[in-house]
């Protein structure tokens, strides 16, 4: 029997960036089925307590510049610790990957290819051009875009993913549930790995 791992995240988090390829790959070996589940950062940390970064103390911004070169260096993910373009305006993006979804394309590979372009590449993906390229790159129709501009349903999507990761207690992003249970976190993959059958 195919399991299911939910998988709430936002393009703005490189701990996301950090875990969509290898997620990916357990999903594959596992024989599992990841269910995307893009959220709105802002809504879960103002309900949940969480902060923003800029308004976090300068020792936890620091921390996690250090913690980020560190898994960086460990994952042979290269990384932009400071991008130009963050935090991004990821809605048209975000809202691409939706349309992805909808038009069963391969959306968790859209999902690494925008976050890299973020993290890895220094782009700005308030750009449709850097959406465009990314599409173009992994041979998926560029009409998704259009479609991600027209769908009006998707803001409220957004909405209810949100409201679902709350309703499973998610406070922060990647988070992963196999299950009824709640993992947090890139590094928690192996307890995801290990949950599935």
């Amino acid at each position: 029997m195919t399991q299911n791992i939910q998988y709430y995240f936002v393009l703005n988090s490189p701990w996301s960036y950090f875990s969509g390829s290898r997620l990916k790959d357990i999903a594959k070996e596992k024989n599992a089925n990841v269910v995307l589940k893009p959220i709105l950062m802002g809504e879960l940390f103002s309900r949940t307590g969480g902060q923003p970064l800029k308004q976090r103390s300068e020792q936890r911004q620091a921390y996690r510049l250090k913690e980020l070169q560190r898994w960086s260096t460990k994952l042979g993910l290269p990384i932009h610790l400071e991008p130009t373009f963050f935090p991004a305006d990821e809605s048209l993006a975000v809202r691409t990957v939706l349309a992805a979804i909808q038009k069963h394309h391969d959306a968790l590979e859209l999902v690494i290819a925008l976050g890299a372009a973020l993290w890895r590449d220094n782009l700005n993906l308030a750009d449709e051009q850097v959406i465009t390229d990314v599409l173009i790159k992994l041979q998926l129709p560029v009409t998704l875009i259009q479609i991600a501009k027209d769908e009006q349903d998707y803001s409220q999507l957004l909405i209810d993913n949100t409201e679902d990761a709350m309703s499973q207690g998610v406070f922060g992003v990647p988070s992963f549930v196999v299950g009824s249970e709640l993992y947090w976190g890139q590094d928690r993959l192996e307890f995801v790995e290990q949950a599935l059958a």
